[in-house]
């Protein structure tokens, strides 16, 4: 059976990584099609496309729910808490997916996510290069820090969660 068939028929939002717009990646140039549609494209070779963070749905009691499309439509097959992750609770579950043209490689850019990670290279290689969230005061951020709490998670000057 083909990988992601179960959840091949599910609607995705993909990231395109040149827009035909002119804008940067990651500045909401998406295009929707089905997650088995994105699957075989990639497997075909195709490097412009990109599956990003989906829209969470909203539960009816308030709040939104942990999975989001395709991976909601694998929840009886997925971990909702990985053994690895010990005690932690997750917020959310995101999968990212694409595949690069080795003669150009990609990077994402010196960031920060405010969540957990659980890093699979399915193939291929990557270099990650992590530094301590106290290091955050002496980097060039986009915004100001106001705080960095014990868990690691950065607070901005002016940000609602600061």
């Amino acid at each position: 059976q083909k990988e992601g068939a179960g959840a091949g028929g599910e609607p995705v939002q993909v990231e395109e990584r040149r827009c035909p717009e002119g804008r940067a990646f990651g500045r909401g140039c998406k295009v929707a099609m089905r997650f088995g549609e994105l699957v075989d494209r990639i497997e075909g070779g195709e490097t412009r496309l990109y599956l990003t963070t989906q829209e969470l749905p909203l539960l009816s009691g308030g709040g939104e729910a942990l999975l989001a499309p395709p991976l909601s439509a694998l929840r009886e097959k997925l971990p909702l808490r990985p053994r690895l992750a010990g005690s932690l609770c997750p917020q959310s579950l995101n999968l990212w997916y694409g595949r690069t043209d080795l003669r150009e490689g990609t990077t994402s850019g010196l960031h920060h996510d405010h969540h957990d990670n659980l890093y699979c290279l399915l193939r291929g290689r990557k270099r990650l290069r992590l530094y301590a969230p106290s290091d955050a005061p002496r980097m060039r951020t986009h915004g100001r820090v106001r705080r960095v709490h014990p868990n690691g998670r950065i607070n901005y000057a002016g940000d609602p969660t600061a």
